[in-house]
């Protein structure tokens, strides 16, 4: 029965990346009492009490009327995370001890997010009285990019915002933050010191954009990442160890003293995951191995499937969206295929059969972990099937054991100079991480599109392989039908999708398999830019492997700022508009589209190139970020007719959709590139009643998310919130 129980808790908790709605809260306190009238029937019960569990945790956080909620408030405030730093502002984590000096109530969520402009350099442990503007955790949505608001609520995090103004109460070193300088003082001339920190304190702050991507395409940024696999492995050292000294020392033959050489792994466990921060995803994995260690100590006849539900159950009792993670799904995926092949294959007696098991179940992780990333990230490496084979048993029993012990002696007294054993060590992962990093092919992208036809051929490629039953071989291939799929020739369709990129622009248009790429979003000091979280994402959903077009209406770095990235990134056959051919050109013909271009003989916002395109049907106008002036110039050379689809000039700004742009234009469909929460409230309330006063259908980029807008004989609008991902995390 308790097997029953603890699988439908699992499955609902695990499901949470994928509830549509929250229920009413009295809907939940109800479904409670009904869940324990089905005791007759565990996997309902649990189902009931997993589901009521996680909508109630949801609640808490996002609740409307929960202590952290929007607007301007007083706090008392800890830093809980090592801050990261941009030339402008820092951003980190805080746990809220104190609100409008009231004491927050044990059951609230009490971390936040912050960012601090021109703020004093934060360290861990600080405690500061804050004037703080909280919003709704949130981030820009678009496919394929990372959404940011989903991370933080499976995190924690109720608020996020930025400091107003602040004074310091307590600056009480925090022991990890003065382990953390240390570090990187002593390890900054190293080769290899950005390894060595992320490997012993889960700092990454200093590896590089290139780093992370080296060892993405080698399949190997799982090493970087403190989790099971690491925690495992100082607890299988303590257990060797301990089991090899345990009998020379103490000569018991009940073997009493076993207890304490499982308690000083599970101490060690401990110890690392507290060097790591205890964040989330390293508390996860804290506790599957600890609950493993205890499981198979007080029931060692367990079978391993059952100490896996329950690990997972008590995952979700202490996180309950922790499923809304790529890493559970990585962690208990790798696990899963572990023990299928335990249960597929024969027990390896011999060396070679042992040898041969491995090899088999690291292309069985590599082909699921690719899989998995696929679905999170977008891409794929089959590289770690060899990188892995190589490396996994150096790492476990040579590099992380060197690179900890090089740390610890550091730590406690010894030169610097001790470092360098553990940067010597990481040489194997950084010269296989370059090997493999220099073959194109076996790592990239791989497109959502591709992802469901390529699960059915794994999983028939491993019921041929292992036949685990009979009829295995000729039922795997049936699973290859869906392969079918990829040979659909899709009608030539005209799309375009208004990106989520905040208090910017760009737009992406498709027309029979080309692409037209209209601004590019902003860049920020710190290196974040639009263009790499969010339009190279949808490029590779979309499948497009190079623009036709790329347009910059004009300079400002909210239209521009990631054009030398992406110009970097994927080939471009020409680009117009700023720093390219000028926006002075006749009409031309694309894909059965006329292009046709403006620009008036105006500097600044007035001065940029606007787009239409027609297909003889359906007009669309691109007008940049022109204002009054520039409109005028507009519609002097703009041939007369309505327009189905207006991007609203300047983003919604009161300079710009006079009276006049609206009545010679006629829009039915008017967006607003706009950002949520933006500082300068486009788009003004005047222009919005314009619009609706002529009866135009309006969006705001930063409330729907991306847009998606296909135009043929009817156009249809999907908005990311509301129909492209409709899940709760999305929704207002």
């Amino acid at each position: 029965m308790i097997n029953g129980i603890l699988f439908g808790w699992v499955t609902a908790l695990s499901l949470s990346v994928v509830w549509p709605v929250l229920l009413p809260l009295p809907v939940c306190l109800a479904m409670i009492p009904v869940a324990v009238l089905l005791k007759r029937y565990p996997i309902l019960l649990g189902l009931g009490l997993g589901l009521a569990y996680g909508q109630l945790n949801a609640q808490r956080l996002v609740d409307p009327e929960r202590p952290l909620s929007p607007g301007i408030h007083s706090l008392v405030a800890v830093v809980i995370e090592v801050p990261t730093g941009a030339e402008l502002y820092q951003r980190t984590r805080w746990r809220v001890e104190q609100i409008e000096h009231n004491s927050m109530s044990l059951i609230s969520h009490k971390v936040i997010e912050l960012a601090w402009y021109s703020g004093p350099v934060l360290k861990l442990g600080q405690r500061y009285e804050l004037e703080v503007k909280l919003r709704d955790p949130d981030g820009s949505l678009n496919l394929g990019g990372f959404n940011r608001r989903r991370h933080l609520l499976a995190e924690g995090v109720s608020a996020s915002g930025y400091i107003r103004r602040g004074q310091l109460l307590d600056e009480t070193p925090h022991w990890r933050g003065d382990l953390l300088t240390q570090l990187a003082q002593a390890s900054a001339e190293l080769s290899r010191g950005d390894l060595l920190r992320a490997l012993v304190l889960a700092d990454t702050r200093a590896v590089s954009e290139r780093d992370w991507q080296r060892m993405r395409q080698a399949g190997l940024v799982h090493l970087l990442a403190i989790s099971g696999l690491h925690l495992s492995i100082v607890a299988g050292l303590v257990m060797s160890c301990g089991g090899w000294l345990l009998p020379r020392i103490w000569r018991d033959p009940r073997g009493r003293g076993r207890f304490a050489v499982w308690l000083l792994a599970a101490a060690a466990v401990l110890g690392y995951g507290a060097l790591a921060g205890f964040a989330l995803p390293t508390v996860r994995a804290a506790l599957m191995v600890i609950f493993g260690l205890l499981l198979l100590w007080v029931s060692r006849a367990a079978r391993p499937w059952e100490i896996l539900l329950r690990v997972a159950a008590l995952i979700l009792l202490f996180q309950p969206l922790a499923a809304m993670t790529p890493g559970y799904w990585l962690s208990f995926g790798a696990v899963s295929v572990i023990l299928l092949l335990s249960w597929w294959l024969p027990g390896p007696s011999t060396r070679r059969d042992k040898i041969l098991w491995f090899v088999q179940v690291q292309i069985a992780l590599t082909l699921l972990l690719t899989l998995l990333q696929g679905v999170w990230f977008g891409q794929f490496s089959l590289h770690g099937i060899w990188t892995n084979l190589l490396l996994l048993p150096l790492f476990g029993a040579l590099i992380l054991p060197l690179c900890l012990l090089a740390a610890a002696l550091f730590f406690a007294g010894a030169p610097a100079q001790v470092l360098q054993l553990a940067d010597w060590a990481l040489w194997p992962v950084d010269w296989v991480a370059m090997q493999a990093s220099a073959v194109a092919l076996g790592a990239g992208d791989l497109p959502l599109m591709w992802l469901w036809p390529l699960t059915a051929a794994t999983l028939a490629a491993g019921l041929c392989w292992w036949s685990p039953w009979r009829a295995a071989r000729w039922q795997a291939a049936i699973l290859l039908l869906p392969l079918l799929a990829l040979l659909w020739q899709q009608p030539a369709r005209w799309r375009l999708d208004v990106i989520d990129v905040g208090q910017g622009l760009s737009v992406l248009v498709q027309r029979q398999g080309a692409a037209l790429l209209y601004d590019t979003g902003a860049r920020l000091p710190g290196g974040f830019s639009y263009a790499k979280v969010a339009l190279l994402p949808l490029l590779r959903e979309r499948g497009i492997t190079r623009l036709d077009y790329l347009v910059i209406s004009h300079g400002d770095n909210d239209h521009a700022g990631g054009a030398s990235l992406l110009q970097r990134r994927i080939p471009i056959a020409q680009r117009i508009g700023f720093e390219g051919t000028p926006c002075t050109q006749g009409p031309s013909q694309w894909q059965g589209l006329t292009l046709s271009w403006f620009q008036a003989p105006l500097a600044g916002n007035d001065g940029s190139c606007v787009l239409l395109l027609e297909d003889g049907q359906r007009r669309v106008l691109l007008p940049g970020d022109i204002e009054q002036a520039g409109e005028a110039s507009l519609l002097a050379q703009l041939p007369a007719g309505p327009i189905d689809l207006l991007l609203a000039p300047h983003h919604g700004s009161k300079t710009s959709s006079s009276q006049a742009l609206v009545d010679a234009l006629q829009p039915k469909r008017v967006v607003f590139p706009a950002g949520r929460y933006n500082r300068w409230n486009f788009p003004h309330p005047d222009v919005l009643a314009r619009y609706r006063q002529q009866g135009a259908e309006i969006w705001i980029s930063g409330q729907t998310g991306q847009l998606q807008i296909d135009l043929g004989s009817s156009v249809s609008v999907l908005g990311y919130r509301q129909a492209l991902a409709p899940w709760w995390y999305n929704r207002d």
